[in-house]
């Protein structure tokens, strides 16, 4: 869509009506959007129109429309962060990932709807987004909006966030390519913290090819990435691969060959024990998220959902000497996880053990040990140490549900795996897969 606006075949006008028009017939049923920005939106298709018309262009995203999850500033607008507790503050400018996008052209079509605080649950007063494949279907935690617009059609990308699983939860539930970067190479400047330590902001779109695109234009210009030159080795652990069911070992083995051809080789690793930091993400994301929550949380307790206020709870009555113990495993952790890896470029992993799960049996489950091993075993651990990764649509269950897979890399190494993931799409076609009616 930006090379058609570019070369004069669409006006960004048209587009955004196009993109107004989908999101009023079709969210109702997807409550994808918290917001629209349907003036703003309008006003700014028309100046960037005007700018093209006299050959000014401001970058690679001049004029395509997209949304943000509902956590980043956007001047003028409340960061609900998907609660009731900040509806009246005001941001009094944009989040610096929301400048970045607009720099680079794009338009800002909305903000999406998320679970609150960036936990799992949604807010009880509040809608929970529907996965536009499978009403029934889980669409993730917490980038859930993002997932249910982006699939649906309802905006050519948006940006997410992921503290344990939040891009690559949604992305592989809704059949979407999501980029979870190197901790701290996007920036969470001006956006509602869930766990500062373990927060990453990143793009989910259709495809690798438009996840480059985002990620080129909100990315720190600061880095020095890695080169994205192939061919590339790979570990496989045989355990995470034991905790997965039929449909998603097939989507890993398939995912291996198509790899293969591209000339990846793979080796056996075997990366240290994961469950520790599994059990201790909760306690970290509690501590964190009641450092950033303490003042409304101590004066509006009861605006908060059940499932936030009792991880604020937690967070602010955990004892110094357990913290520490965290502190002191997390970096025990991070030397025996770069040891593991040091012979490899990167990491093959499911997003979850179990395909396209229903929304009622991730409710069932809880936080118990199906939790613990299906669900947090693969994604939360790589907060943790802070890694890349990026979630790929590898195939579907028999009902039809999308199954994803994970591209794990190495620090800094984003545009060598965003390279693969277009090599890998050249070669399938479930990134062009589309939800029936939408």
């Amino acid at each position: 869509m930006a090379a058609n606006i570019r070369q004069g075949l669409i006006s960004a006008e048209d587009l955004v009506e196009l993109q107004l028009d989908r999101i009023r017939s079709l969210d109702p049923s997807l409550e994808s959007f918290s917001e629209v920005f349907e003036a703003t939106a309008k006003a700014r298709a028309r100046q960037l129109d005007d700018e093209a018309r006299r050959g000014e262009f401001r970058g690679a995203l001049h004029g395509v429309p997209v949304a943000v999850k509902d956590l980043f500033w956007v001047a003028g607008t409340a960061p609900n962060a998907g609660g009731v507790v900040f509806r009246d503050v005001i941001a009094p400018e944009n989040a610096v990932v929301v400048d970045r996008l607009e720099s680079a052209g794009a338009i800002i079509v909305g903000k999406l709807r998320m679970s609150e605080a960036a936990l799992a649950a949604h807010h009880p007063d509040l809608p929970t987004p529907k996965n536009p494949w499978d009403p029934d279907a889980w669409i993730g935690a917490s980038s859930s909006g993002n997932a249910a617009a982006t699939a649906a059609g309802l905006c050519f990308g948006s940006i997410g966030t992921d503290t344990g699983g939040s891009i690559r939860f949604p992305s592989a539930a809704a059949g979407l390519t999501g980029l979870k970067p190197t901790f701290g190479n996007v920036s969470t400047v001006n956006s509602v913290e869930f766990a500062q330590s373990l927060d990453h902001v990143g793009p989910i779109a259709r495809s690798a090819h438009d996840c480059s695109l985002l990620f080129d234009v909100i990315r720190d210009p600061d880095v020095q990435f890695a080169d994205n030159g192939l061919p590339m080795t790979f570990g496989i652990d045989p355990r995470f691969i034991g905790e997965c069911d039929a449909a998603t070992t097939k989507v890993i083995e398939n995912a291996m060959e198509v790899l293969q051809a591209l000339g990846v080789s793979f080796v056996e690793v075997h990366l240290p024990s994961v469950e520790p930091m599994v059990d201790d993400w909760t306690p970290t994301c509690a501590v964190e998220a009641a450092v950033f929550h303490e003042s409304t949380f101590r004066e509006r307790p009861e605006q908060y959902g059940p499932q936030v206020r009792d991880l604020l709870l937690q967070g602010l009555n955990l004892g110094a000497v357990e913290y520490e113990r965290m502190i002191r495993r997390r970096a025990s952790f991070r030397r025996e996880f770069a040891n593991a890896m040091s012979e490899v470029d990167g990491l093959l992993l499911q997003v979850t053990g179990v395909s396209g799960p229903d929304a009622k049996y991730m409710e069932e489950i809880g936080v118990g040990e199906e939790w613990r091993r299906k669900i947090m075993l693969a994604t939360c651990p790589i907060n943790f140490v802070g890694l890349p990764s990026l979630t790929l649509p590898g195939g579907q269950t028999e009902a039809g549900r999308p199954i994803g897979f994970q591209l794990v890399g190495t620090h800094n190494s984003e545009l060598r795996l965003l390279e693969l993931g277009r090599r890998f799409q050249t070669m399938t076609q479930y990134h062009e897969a589309h939800p029936s009616g939408f």
